[in-house]
């Protein structure tokens, strides 16, 4: 789904439709996302020590009071890696939310379908340039404006002005209708059908989560190697990685330790579980599940090992251009964000029905990294969202003081 800041001006329009009729929907489904369950975590703990260890647990704890349901932090700085979390994964069941606790990533998704699309790229195995028309059917070309004319780059680098199905009312109310619906590539890209593109293709740049759908049918059309898009994320960054809490929905079936997602549907500060309503997960614009000890491997190999892109690929995803519609600058697969710290952020927001989540590193700050997980749906303006924002920004300020 949209990062945060591009949430308020489309899914505004819908959310409350959706959020009204939602304990009527899910209550015909069976759920994809069971209670959840304790899990626990192994490794070496120094956070205790850390020099920021109190402000960060003040942070997590402050917020929680202030009714963000459940929250985990990974941070990484000269001194070291801090962790914590607070609240529930599970209100019901009262499951604590731990660090190990696995949670919708919703854009960050993008990050990693980018990763594994240039490693393709650098073998050899398909071509960042070619015009997608080679690879979709004719019936998407006519009819989704601006694809004959655009690239995989183009894609990725969100430079099409193709219409974003999120910001499309009847994409909302077929989620609702069918909230556990495993939907098809086909299905999705069906919504923005005949509606008008933003501008012309490499004039202007403007986040669409459209984009990397089509991105990911290209790959699952071209097939290198004889594997889709979902199957490469897997070996070329899960696997590589050494990711075993990361799941990508609907392709993985969810463990047990998933986070129940929240949103405070009444305005009162009772809130509502929309774990199961699926926004078209697995296909390349939301679907993965995770949690911080898995993405900071993800981090860490990406932007500092660099053992997952070659150093022409990573400049390339990391020439930003400034939206039109935010203040993020957007490169290939990436974001550009917290800008007005002075130390612009490096990685990607996500954000869906029930859950948020941020993965960046700082380069001009020692290379520090912050990377979170709530379970409480952002991008719906609610009570809880200038709440989540504060969050937001008083945890990056802290890292970088």
């Amino acid at each position: 789904m949209a990062f945060w800041q591009k949430g308020e001006s489309t899914m505004s329009r819908y959310y409350w439709l959706i959020l009204t009729i939602l304990l009527v929907a899910v209550a015909c489904r069976k759920p994809e996302v069971v209670h959840t369950k304790s899990c626990s975590y192994n490794g070496a703990d120094s956070s205790a020590k850390h020099p920021k260890n109190a402000k960060y647990m003040g942070i997590l704890e402050k917020y929680r009071k202030l009714g963000l349901p459940g929250i985990s932090v990974l941070t990484e700085d000269e001194n070291g890696v801090w962790f914590g979390a607070t609240g529930r994964a599970d209100i019901l069941k009262n499951t604590p939310f731990e660090p190990c606790t696995v949670s919708k990533l919703g854009s960050l998704t993008k990050m990693m379908l980018s990763t594994a699309i240039f490693q393709l790229h650098e073998a050899g195995k398909l071509n960042l340039d070619e015009k997608i028309s080679l690879h979709l059917n004719n019936k998407v070309i006519e009819k989704v404006k601006n694809s004959g004319a655009v690239t995989l780059r183009d894609l990725l680098r969100h430079n099409t002005g193709i219409y974003d199905i999120i910001a499309d009312g009847g994409f909302y109310l077929a989620v609702v209708n069918n909230p556990n619906k495993k939907w098809t590539a086909e299905e999705l890209i069906a919504f923005a059908y005949n509606k008008p593109a933003n501008f012309e293709p490499r004039t202007s740049v403007q986040y669409s989560n459209t984009n990397t759908l089509l991105a990911a049918m290209v790959v699952d059309a071209i097939r290198p190697g004889g594997k889709d898009h979902a199957q490469w994320m897997k070996e070329l960054v899960f696997d590589k990685v050494g990711m075993p809490n990361t799941f990508y929905h609907s392709h993985d079936a969810l463990p047990p330790q998933t986070a129940r997602g929240y949103f405070d549907l009444y305005q009162n500060g009772t809130l509502t579980d929309v774990s199961n309503m699926i926004t078209g997960s697995g296909f390349g614009f939301t679907g993965v599940y995770s949690n911080v000890f898995d993405m900071h491997k993800f981090m860490k190999a990406l932007f500092i090992d660099r053992k997952l892109v070659n150093a022409t690929s990573l400049l390339n995803m990391q020439t930003f251009a400034p939206s039109t519609d935010t203040a993020t600058d957007i490169g290939s697969g990436l974001l550009l964000e917290y800008k007005s710290t002075g130390h612009g952020g490096v990685g990607h927001t996500g954000g869906d029905l029930g859950y948020a989540a941020v993965a960046h590193y700082f380069p001009s700050k020692n290379s520090r990294i912050l990377i979170y997980c709530v379970n409480y749906g952002t991008n719906g303006n609610s009570n809880l969202r200038e709440v989540y924002i504060a969050f937001r920004e008083e945890l990056a300020k802290t890292l970088l003081e």
